[in-house]
């Protein structure tokens, strides 16, 4: 698929952990909802809502009105179905301990191929405190060099004071940092907001396939190729500075 044009080449990637790394069971989203009467949501279509509702969770309205109960109301308005009657049946569903139990099928070998790029790796999610837990689960934790939990830290994403938390940690300029998530405002601009050099949308769904100016993967193996350009770019233009630079030189 195309790409937008590369940035300077990472020394450093970051990820967001839920609906990134590791996602939420359309099985219990759907289980949920059929429980509350609503059968005839599937899997599929319930995790892709859930992915895009969960960008509300910043909206300032309805005023009065939590993140969690603000995603789960516009997950039932991206479905067709009344916010007031299937909220329960979401929330239920968002409290439960399995649902992010399906760790992206990619999710090793990438992380696994950009550590042996000489990649530092790391996680920044709004959790609840448990996402160590959860990526260590997963199998997921030994390639990570941090991992910043919101909860933890006292700020979440978008602000950007939960990046330079994780940049300040891993002693890395935000400039040769990337990072990779599900969300357009919570992940890409939060990231570009905090000074990182390239912020990726994770798009598994293509639901953004509209936005053509959106860097964007839909699967995570498409990462270390996407690496291996901006280094070689990168050598191309080292390779080729000194006799810029000559040229230079030589201008009257």
């Amino acid at each position: 698929m195309p790409h937008a044009p590369l940035p300077p080449a990472p020394d450093a990637v970051l990820f967001d952990a839920g609906l990134t790394l590791i996602h939420p069971s359309g099985e219990v989203l759907a289980e949920e909802l059929a429980a509350a009467g609503h059968s005839g949501v599937g899997p599929a279509r319930a995790t892709t809502a859930l992915v895009l509702a969960a960008e509300a969770r910043h909206l300032p309205l309805p005023a009065g009105t939590d993140g969690t109960a603000k995603v789960a109301r516009t997950f039932a308005a991206l479905l067709g179905l009344d916010p007031d009657a299937v909220v329960p049946a979401v929330l239920s569903a968002l409290s439960r301990p399995d649902l992010y139990r399906d760790v992206d099928p990619e999710a090793a070998s990438t992380l696994r191929t950009l550590s042996d790029q000489g990649l530092t790796l790391g996680v920044i999610s709004n959790s609840e405190g448990t996402v160590r837990d959860e990526l260590h689960q997963a199998g997921l934790l030994p390639y990570l060099e941090v991992v910043v939990d919101s909860t933890v830290v006292g700020f979440e994403k978008p602000d950007p004071r939960i990046y330079r938390h994780a940049l300040d940690r891993l002693g890395i300029d935000g400039e040769r940092c990337w990072y990779v998530g599900d969300g357009l405002v919570n992940d890409v601009f939060g990231a570009l907001r905090a000074g990182f050099g390239h912020g990726i949308l994770y798009d598994r769904f293509d639901a953004y396939a509209h936005l053509p100016h959106v860097p964007r993967i839909t699967a995570l193996s498409e990462l270390p190729p996407l690496v291996g350009a901006a280094r070689g770019r990168r050598r191309t233009l080292t390779a080729t500075s000194p006799m810029t630079t000559s040229a230079a030189l030589r201008v009257p």
